[in-house]
């Protein structure tokens, strides 16, 4: 009862924060349109072009960028405020977040006996990948409403044709790089709920990818190896493993201020292993608990752990201060198949 009612509070509280990260996103977009408008009618100012452009579309510009730097103020005030805003939701959310968590978890003694059962925790982990595809594609088909919207604008502009042909053309040129913005955004979202790739190349090369887009868009060095003999597994297994090893790795590189990450993926007769190695700043495991969800560091721990225990598997940490960390996952594997 308890746990039903907090995860319905945990959508209301995330509907909440997606509408905010939308209204944010709209108003910078709004922003950055506004300030391209002035560039180009500044340049439409230039003395170069006075002997073409007549005086009085030069009054009209000079006013009209007037007006949109004052616009500009008033979006950066709502955008700052929508920012706190943000910040706001997202700390309601942590802590509801946190209470499920220890919710959850009391839940789980209380039916140890049915937790234990590895076929319940394997379909428990299906289930959630089943609802990551089906945001994926809610965020597909949401995505193309929006973009259905700007289409009507280029109705619009198709009537600025003969009234406005300047600002129609630029109007244009704006909403055709916000369309590529919004596409290649799109695309990566989508890419990040389920790795399509796993399907097609397996979990080596997955992972690979996955751990080289991390390491471009954080400029570490994060070192990548495979032992053993690959074979087949659930696919359910693999994406577990894949967001373990991210999770770890994100965690090196935002809280440990590592300069390496060495990541090793063993395969075993009957279980594979994931070791995740920096030379951070470390920690002292006998002061921070995996169940500590306070920090964001101590949040992703436990829900490393939480990962690995559904897998029937095990995890252990070692750390100290100014001595890196190492993390050692075990996963037991049964019907596997040779590939």
């Amino acid at each position: 009862m308890v746990v039903s009612y907090l995860e319905k509070l945990q959508s209301e509280y995330m509907q909440e924060k997606l509408n905010a990260e939308k209204e944010l996103s709209d108003l910078q977009i709004h922003l950055r349109e506004n300030i391209e408008f002035i560039k180009l009618l500044e340049e439409t100012n230039d003395p170069n072009y006075e002997s073409f452009t007549p005086r009085e579309v030069n009054s009209k510009n000079k006013k009209k960028i007037l007006e949109l730097r004052e616009e500009q103020k008033v979006i950066q005030e709502s955008i700052n405020k929508q920012k706190d805003y943000l910040i706001e939701c997202k700390q309601k959310l942590e802590e509801l977040m946190r209470v499920l968590g220890e919710a959850k978890k009391a839940m789980m003694e209380n039916h140890q006996d049915i937790l234990n059962n590895e076929t319940y925790r394997i379909t428990l982990l299906e289930t959630q990948e089943n609802e990551r595809q089906r945001i994926s594609r809610d965020l597909h088909d949401y995505t193309v409403q929006n973009l259905t919207s700007l289409v009507h604008k280029t109705e619009l502009c198709s009537k600025l044709v003969e009234m406005d042909p300047v600002r129609c053309k630029l109007e244009l040129s704006m909403m055709s790089k916000t369309l590529r913005d919004i596409i290649n955004d799109t695309r990566q979202m989508i890419y990040n709920l389920r790795p399509m790739s796993f399907d097609d190349i397996g979990l080596n090369i997955t992972i690979e990818r996955a751990l080289d887009k991390l390491e471009s868009s954080e400029q570490k060095k994060i070192r990548f190896s495979v032992e053993g003999e690959p074979y087949q597994i659930k696919p359910v297994i693999g994406i577990t493993l894949l967001r373990i090893i991210q999770e770890g790795c994100s965690n090196a590189i935002r809280y440990a201020e590592s300069s390496y990450i060495k990541v090793l993926l063993k395969y075993e007769p009957d279980k594979i292993s994931v070791k995740i190695e920096d030379d951070g700043k470390g920690f002292d495991t006998s002061q921070v608990s995996m169940n500590d969800r306070k920090g964001n560091s101590g949040f992703g721990l436990s829900m490393m752990r939480e990962r690995v225990y559904l897998l029937s598997g095990n995890i252990e940490i070692e750390s100290k201060i100014d001595c890196g960390t190492k993390i050692y996952v075990n996963v037991p594997i049964k019907n596997k198949e040779e590939v």
